[in-house]
């Protein structure tokens, strides 16, 4: 692969694959519009919740001069905004594997045929969510996969960016809450989509 002229280095071909693997996804629930409108409420619920437990609107993580003023405003335990976004980065690989590790196993016992594939159909969408978010704030935040990423990652969000914003608060609800200890944001921010990541 050829970025700005120059072969890619391993980093940017891994964040590429990735990427491509995500963009892969979003179409297959793309293929009936009920789950492409169930995917964006994970991937909202994510945001929201993101913002209640870190601090951080992952839509805006690129923007560093507003990082710095709401430090300033809104001090956090967790400490500044470049800690914060390592933390979170860390987060959302964990959010991603613990779901991703879900599908690899066996659903809880008692389920029957129904709420078994819903059990495993909502963990892919955590999962996807979740890795779409590490993608974003790879491309935005850090810096690194070149503009392949950016490109891949900007195309997945023009698909989103379907999604009109009274279609979220029903299907968010069921993942809000899932992502995070403690963490569950009632009544959400509809006016945070469509982000602009």
């Amino acid at each position: 692969m050829v970025v700005s002229g120059r072969p890619a280095s391993e980093p940017d071909r891994s964040w590429n694959e990735r990427a491509a693997a995500t963009l892969a996804a979003v179409e297959e629930f793309s293929a009936a519009e009920e789950l492409l409108l169930l995917f964006a409420g994970a991937v909202f619920a994510l945001h929201q919740d993101t913002m209640r437990a870190y601090a951080i609107d992952m839509g805006k993580a690129g923007d560093w001069s507003q990082a710095a003023a709401i430090d300033a405003a809104q001090p956090t335990p967790l400490g500044g905004f470049a800690a914060r976004v390592n933390l979170l980065m860390d987060a959302l690989r964990a959010i991603e594997s613990a779901n991703a590790g879900l599908l690899g196993g066996p659903p809880p016992a008692g389920l029957g045929a129904d709420q078994q594939t819903i059990f495993l159909l909502m963990a892919r969408m955590r999962a996807t969510a979740a890795r779409l978010w590490l993608l974003t704030m790879q491309a935005r935040a850090v810096g690194e996969g070149g503009a392949g990423l950016r490109l891949g990652v900007s195309g997945i969000w023009t698909r989103l960016h379907t999604v009109p914003r009274e279609a979220l608060p029903a299907r968010a609800a069921g993942f809000t809450g899932t992502f995070y200890r403690d963490i569950r944001s009632e009544p959400m921010d509809c006016s945070a989509w469509p982000l602009s990541p």
